[in-house]
C-alpha cells in the first residue's frame, strides 16, 4: 500500500458522507475530549478577545467550541467534500469563519498570524516523512508564545491482544454497533502494525480477516461477533480499503513535538477507553 498524500489525506473525501453515522470515538472526539478542548480555549482567552484561531481540517466540534468562545476562526483542508460534509454538522454557525482550501503542508497562510492552532488527530493523516513538516508549519503560523492544541492517535508499545483468537474472543461479547466495528478494525490495525512502515491500514485489517472469511461470510460461532465482523468487512475493509493511517508510539510522537513546542499539559479522557493512545496536548511554541 502506497503511503503518500493521496492515500493519507485525499481519500477522506470518500469518507465525508459517512462521518455522522459510522465514525465514533475513538476515531472521532468523545464528549469528554470535546469538553477539554472547550476548557483549554476558555483558559487561553478568559476575556473573550477576538483571538485568531486556525483549525487543521474541518472538525465541527472544534469549530463550535471556537465560535462559542469568541475566536476569529479560519479552517484549512485539502478536501472541499470534507469541509461541506462537516459544515452540515455544525451546531454554531460562525458567519465570520474563513475557509481555506489548501494543503496543510504547503499553504498561503501568513507566518506568526494565529494565537491558537488546533488539529484533532492530524498527524496520522500525513505521510511519515512529512510529520516534521506539519509540526513546523503549525509553529510557523503561530505568534510567539502561541499554542497548538491537538489530540494524538498512537499505537501502544504493548498490544492488548496477543493474537486474533484473543481479539475475537473479546469482541464476541460486545453488541454489534458502529462503535464496536470501529474498535475492532482499530484493534486489527494495531495487531498488524509494523514499526518499519508505520502503517495502520484497512488493507492490513482485511488481510487478517481474509483468513477467517468464507464465501458466505463469517461463521465464528457467535452471532454477535459475526455481525460485527460483517460490518467491518463490508464497510471498513471494502469501502475504505485504500485509506492509510500513519501511527507511531506515544513517546516517539512526544519527541517530535519537542522539536518545535513545549508540552505544557496533557489529558486522557475517562469516557474514552482508548485514551492512552489518544492523549490530548497543550503545546506552546518554542522561542527561537
Amino acid at each position: 500500500m502506497a503511503e503518500n498524500i493521496e492515500t493519507t489525506s485525499v481519500v477522506w473525501k470518500q469518507i465525508a458522507d459517512q462521518w455522522s453515522v459510522c465514525f465514533t470515538p475513538p476515531s472521532r472526539i468523545s464528549p469528554g475530549e470535546v469538553e477539554q478542548y472547550r476548557e483549554w480555549l476558555k483558559e487561553l482567552n478568559p476575556a473573550r478577545k477576538p483571538l485568531k484561531a486556525l483549525v487543521l481540517g474541518a472538525t465541527p466540534e472544534l469549530r463550535d467550541a471556537l465560535c462559542e468562545a469568541g475566536y476569529k476562526t479560519t479552517i484549512i483542508d485539502i478536501n472541499l467534500e470534507m469541509i461541506l460534509a462537516m459544515n452540515s454538522l455544525l451546531k454554531s454557525k460562525n458567519p465570520g469563519e474563513i475557509i481555506v482550501r489548501a494543503n496543510w503542508l504547503d499553504n498561503p497562510l501568513q507566518s506568526g498570524y494565529f494565537d491558537v492552532v488546533l488539529g484533532d488527530a492530524v498527524l496520522p493523516n500525513i505521510p511519515f516523512t512529512e510529520r516534521e513538516k506539519l509540526l513546523s508549519e503549525a509553529s510557523r503560523l503561530l505568534k510567539p508564545g502561541g499554542v497548538f492544541l491537538t489530540r494524538a492517535f498512537n499505537v501502544p508499545r504493548k498490544n492488548t491482544f496477543k493474537n486474533m483468537d484473543e481479539l475475537l474472543a473479546h469482541f464476541s461479547a460486545k453488541e454489534p454497533t458502529y462503535r464496536t466495528s470501529l474498535e475492532l478494525v482499530l484493534e486489527l490495525q494495531i495487531l498488524a502494525y509494523d514499526q518499519k512502515d508505520h502503517l495502520g491500514s484497512f488493507l492490513k485489517a482485511k488481510q487478517l480477516l481474509e483468513k477467517i472469511h468464507a464465501e458466505k461470510g463469517f461463521d465464528s460461532g457467535s452471532e454477535k461477533l459475526d455481525k460485527t465482523l460483517g460490518m467491518v468487512w463490508d464497510f471498513w475493509c471494502n469501502k475504505f480499503v485504500g485509506k492509510v493511517f500513519i501511527y507511531v508510539y506515544r513517546d516517539e510522537e512526544e519527541k517530535e513535538y519537542k522539536k518545535f513546542f513545549e508540552i505544557k499539559e496533557s489529558f486522557e479522557s475517562k469516557d474514552n477507553e482508548y485514551s492512552k493512545i489518544t492523549p490530548m496536548y497543550v503545546l506552546k511554541k518554542k522561542s527561537r
